[in-house]
């Protein structure tokens, strides 16, 4: 989504912020003409993120569907560890943008890894790899799915990532893992002589 045209357009304020928002503006001193937008990535350059949250929840309340803003709340949320309040975010980026892999992938992972809810983490890593089906991908949802309790599918979602790119070695690390948990030491051994043939080097890894 682009901004509203009243904010890229000089000389006049065309766009009506609430009273909050305006409120708000000054405040951070920021002209209500001008491009809060703008302004946030400012403040982010210049290393304040907690400025920057406040102004792009500004230009949220009065439009919750802007992309920009919901990436840039998103983004300043996670660096800042502030990863329960960054989840909403996160989920209303999806449900704005249906072809937004690299989002889903970092909601997973919020699920995944702070939120103790592999299955979410799971349902979009399947949505990220249908929209992405890269060996990155298929092994991060691998990753999900040995979590949620169903190794079968990381296992073959592992081969298919191997299959596509032989080379990719956090893949071999991955299904190595999951042999070496199951107790499989000849398949964990024919996959490290698989990771050889196609000069994979594990050592120093923990598949090595």
């Amino acid at each position: 989504m682009t901004l509203n045209s009243s904010w890229r357009r000089g000389g006049r304020c065309g766009r009506a912020l609430s009273l909050v928002a305006l409120i708000t503006l000054a405040v951070l001193g920021v002209a209500a003409c001008g491009s809060p937008l703008d302004e946030a990535r400012t403040l982010e350059r210049a290393g304040d993120l907690e400025g920057a949250v406040t102004l792009y929840k500004v230009i949220l309340a009065d439009d919750p569907k802007d992309l920009e803003a919901l990436t840039g709340l998103a983004v300043d949320l996670l660096q800042l560890k502030r990863y329960d309040e960054a989840l909403p975010v996160q989920e209303a980026i999806v449900a704005v943008d249906t072809k937004d892999a690299l989002t889903r992938v970092e909601l997973a992972f919020n699920y995944l890894n702070h939120q103790d809810q592999p299955d979410k983490a799971v349902r979009y890593l399947t949505e990220a790899v249908a929209l992405e089906p890269s060996p990155k991908n298929l092994t991060f949802l691998a990753q999900a799915q040995i979590q949620a309790g169903d190794p079968e599918a990381a296992e073959q979602n592992l081969r298919k990532s191997l299959t596509d790119d032989p080379e990719y070695a956090h893949a071999y690390v991955v299904l190595l893992s999951l042999f070496d948990f199951q107790g499989r030491p000849e398949d964990a051994a024919d996959l490290r002589e698989q990771a050889r043939s196609n000069g994979v080097d594990l050592t120093g890894t923990n598949g090595g």
